[in-house]
């Protein structure tokens, strides 16, 4: 059986769903009331797909040494549309606050200071693993360096399967909240002048591209949030149909999400999804939200899990050795391993630096003052 078949991936997100059952049973999650509990349902999800896309290449890596995308419009899609989806569900929030701003205005301070807690203290902590990780393999001459091919990939990228690309745009993103503001109302002039150093800082030229406009896809999701129609129109019947075959004909009839007819149909996809298009109510259960909660964990984490079972558990050139049927299978012993890790990060780091936030803002402002 080709190793690209879709049968493997169902199956892992059908364990997947069964593993976060049990893992729940002892460590309660409970999903936050949101605006949009199907974006909720909807965000674990596209974490495990980027897991199962990025566990498709690995085992073209270790078979050749090359990291490429995989050959399979599925297993594409399971990393690229995902990331489209992630930027349109962050625009999606981001923008409605801007839109709420006339009658709630924006405190930027805690907002930055929410982002910085939010995304920081996981993502440093996994750099930092990574860092000493591949110090030990270099330098201390009790396991061998990684031979060729595999020293040819970035043993950073290895270690994180490359996700972090995607974090640079979010924090552009951030960085142009306020600019974008203007659109609704006035905005203090620091929060003007940090947004134009900021972006010519990191350098926005270079993050004007096709994911760039993904963002504006979660705006006009808020748009038409406001007409009755459209929300009728997703929460009916005719509305789950339209969304599933916006995202199956996305799927089956273009090799790359990154493309502007792919964006269109992911568009209208996450458009019916976000004003109540729900899947038959899959996306709204408690256990769907759940994996809601842990997504950063997952998007993180599942990188770390591979490079160290691939590198340390079974070895590369064993792993290049298995079967399509066995690796899968091995990548299915993966799954408890990786949802448990991420259960736990999101208990002992996510959820204790996000609950600083009020305390962090208020001490700034203090000192400020």
């Amino acid at each position: 059986m080709n190793y690209l078949h879709p049968v493997f991936a169902l199956c892992l997100f059908l364990e997947a769903f069964a593993v976060l059952w049990l893992i729940n049973q002892w460590f309660r999650i409970e999903p936050v009331s949101g605006h949009a509990p199907e974006i909720d349902g909807l965000r674990g999800l596209l974490a495990f797909g980027v897991f199962v896309h990025h566990a498709s290449i690995w085992y073209f890596f270790l078979q050749t040494g090359r990291w490429v995308v995989p050959e399979s419009r599925l297993y594409t899609h399971l990393g690229q549309s995902t990331v489209s989806l992630f930027f349109m569900i962050t625009g999606f929030l981001f923008f409605g606050k801007l839109m709420n701003s006339r009658s709630v205005p924006i405190d930027w301070l805690r907002l930055y200071v929410s982002r910085c807690l939010r995304i920081l203290p996981l993502y440093l902590l996994v750099m930092l693993m990574g860092a000493v990780l591949i110090a030990f393999i270099r330098y201390s001459g009790w396991l061998e360096p990684m031979a060729q091919p595999w020293n040819e990939k970035s043993l950073i990228g290895l270690f994180t399967a490359g996700v972090t690309w995607t974090l640079s745009y979010e924090w552009k993103f951030y960085y142009a909240l306020p600019l974008w503001a203007l659109l609704y109302g006035r905005v203090p002039l620091t929060w003007l002048m940090f947004s134009l150093g900021m972006l010519f800082i990191s350098g926005i030229s270079k993050a004007l591209d096709i994911h760039a406009l993904t963002f504006l896809s979660g705006a006009l999701a808020v748009a038409l949030k406001r007409l009755t129609w459209w929300q009728q129109l997703s929460r009916s019947v005719l509305g789950n149909l339209l969304a599933l075959f916006a995202l199956v004909a996305a799927v089956v009839e273009f090799d790359s999400a990154y493309a502007f007819w792919s964006l269109i149909l992911l568009t209208v996809f996450f458009c019916l999804i976000s004003n109540g298009a729900g899947c038959w109510g899959l996306l709204r259960t408690t256990l769907a939200r759940v994996f809601g909660e842990i997504t950063y964990s997952i998007y993180l984490l599942h990188g770390p899990v591979l490079f160290v079972f691939f590198r340390f558990g079974l070895d590369f050139q064993a792993a290049a050795q298995l079967t399509p049927l066995a690796y899968w299978l091995t990548i299915a012993a993966l799954v408890p391993v990786l949802l448990l890790v991420s259960v736990l990060s999101f208990r002992w780091i996510e959820q204790p630096s996000m609950r600083k936030v009020s305390a962090l803002t208020a001490w700034i402002q203090r000192t400020v003052a």
